[in-house]
């Protein structure tokens, strides 16, 4: 059902090197590593939930991007990671 299959969460990686993608909890702001590493120009897809904050960090650690996920379950959202 839509009410629990989350959101597709595709993230394009336009920059030189390579990212890793992490979810920040709501309460606690522990950050989780939710991607393997994505290659510069290519694609990593998630399913995500509506509402989740990602960040995304190169490969030295370093945040890039921070995202929010602003579709409903069921939806897509297509983000690039780019400076």
């Amino acid at each position: 059902t839509p009410v629990d299959e989350g959101v597709v969460a595709t993230f394009f990686n336009a920059l030189r090197r390579n990212i890793r993608i992490f979810h920040v909890h709501p309460t606690t702001g522990r950050q989780i590593q939710v991607s393997g590493s994505i290659p510069p120009g290519r694609s990593g897809r998630l399913i995500v939930n509506p509402k989740d904050v990602l960040i995304a960090y190169d490969g030295y650690g370093v945040a890039v991007k921070k995202f929010l996920v602003n579709a409903d379950h069921g939806g897509k959202m297509d983000f690039s990671v780019e400076l």
